[in-house]
């Protein structure tokens, strides 16, 4: 049997941001916590999101500590704050760590204890509170999936949250939440988009739907990143991009991810690795890895990135996807090696051994092992 599901509803366009707080009356709500980062906060991007909702009468509160990574101790003292002032609704205004940070606040506002003792999937007892999602970046999906990565900083873990209900009520792909986002974060979080796409398309949960997505994902920022990370005012381009992004995150909420997001985790447990970053150098290693067990579904990657492989072998039509993610990174300048993100060898053994418990392990199409998982870290270092 085959599932799909999709529960948020999404506006797109230049400018819908300022429909959040008659989305939001729309739903019942009153009081609104918007959680966000600092730095969100200092570019004025949250103006928009604020008068919206005072327009509509409903009152707001700001929570903006979110750092990347969001902690344990993150969410429970967003989680707190909503307890004690009753907030029934949570805006997250920012990239993945600030829609992570509202999920597992919306999950902590309605149930008590650890937001560790919810690792896993539907392991809380009461519906988490509504969130809606407003990405200032083109990468996590976060603002469609149904899960939320958080970091235990006393074990040096990532771990995730899962359950339908914690996927967000609405999400407001506007472009002009992303201009003013730096290059670096553009570059990041576009390859991290691919990543969710590819990896999506290739995974043994796939379904025709996943599929359909993760292809015309892979199609969009074939044709977009490109741009978006030369000019981020680019609207069409960071549209473009902001879509594919979702499109990625429906696709993958449904059907998992692989052994590039496995391993993507431990490294910003352990080193702080942005997420994006960890993917994008990971990539290409986790492609090669995986190639012969899915070949045309390869070749379709590459012709979605624009690759013409007519009159080739059916192994060399696919290893053009692979050439062409990698062209692809080093045309926006992503890096290319562990090393030069600090990562160092002598913790390999312990990565690997957290990577082999991720949940996107069983969907990856080609078995591993933690040594082949040592391994592919050693050739990315």
């Amino acid at each position: 049997m085959q599932i799909f599901y999709m529960p948020t509803k999404i506006l797109m366009g230049e400018g819908v941001t300022g429909k959040i707080g008659s989305e939001a009356k729309m739903i019942g709500a009153t009081t609104v916590l918007v959680v966000t980062d600092e730095g969100i906060r200092k570019a004025g991007l949250l103006e928009k999101v604020i008068l919206s909702l005072e327009d509509a009468g409903i009152e707001v509160d700001i929570f903006a500590e979110v750092t990347p990574d969001p902690t344990v101790k993150l969410v429970e003292k967003g989680a707190a704050i909503v307890k004690r002032k009753g907030h029934d609704l949570i805006i997250a205004v920012g990239g993945g760590s600030s829609i992570d940070a509202a999920k597992g606040v919306s999950v902590m506002a309605t149930n008590e204890g650890s937001i560790c003792d919810f690792e896993g999937v539907d392991k809380f007892t009461h519906k988490p509170l509504p969130v809606f999602a407003v990405p200032t970046t083109v990468g996590t999906g976060s603002e469609v999936t149904f899960g939320a990565v958080l970091t235990n900083t006393t074990r040096n873990y990532k771990f995730l949250v899962y359950g339908d209900s914690i996927a967000p009520r609405v999400a407001f792909l506007d472009p002009v939440m992303v201009s003013t986002a730096p290059t670096s974060v553009i570059i990041s979080t576009g390859m991290d988009a691919l990543t969710h796409a590819i990896e999506s398309y290739i995974s043994l949960r796939a379904t025709p739907q996943t599929e359909a997505l993760a292809i015309g994902a892979i199609k969009l920022i074939g044709a977009n990143l490109r741009q978006a990370v030369a000019n981020s005012e680019n609207f069409a381009a960071v549209g473009n991009m902001l879509i594919a992004a979702n499109l990625a995150g429906i696709a993958f909420g449904n059907s998992r991810l692989g052994i590039v997001h496995a391993m993507a985790l431990p490294l910003g447990a352990f080193f702080h690795v942005p997420h994006g970053i960890a993917n994008t150098v990971l990539l290409p290693y986790g492609l090669e890895f995986n190639l012969i067990a899915t070949p045309q579904k390869y070749v379709d990657i590459a012709s979605a990135m624009g690759e013409t492989t007519g009159g080739m072998s059916l192994m060399d039509a696919a290893e053009k996807a692979i050439e062409s993610v990698k062209k692809l990174g080093g045309d926006i300048g992503a890096p290319k090696n562990l090393k030069s993100l600090g990562v160092e060898a002598d913790m390999i053994s312990q990565m690997a051994a957290d990577a082999m418990k991720s949940s996107h392990i069983p969907a990856n199409p080609r078995k591993i092992s933690s040594k082949d998982v040592e391994e592919l870290y050693r050739k990315a270092l």
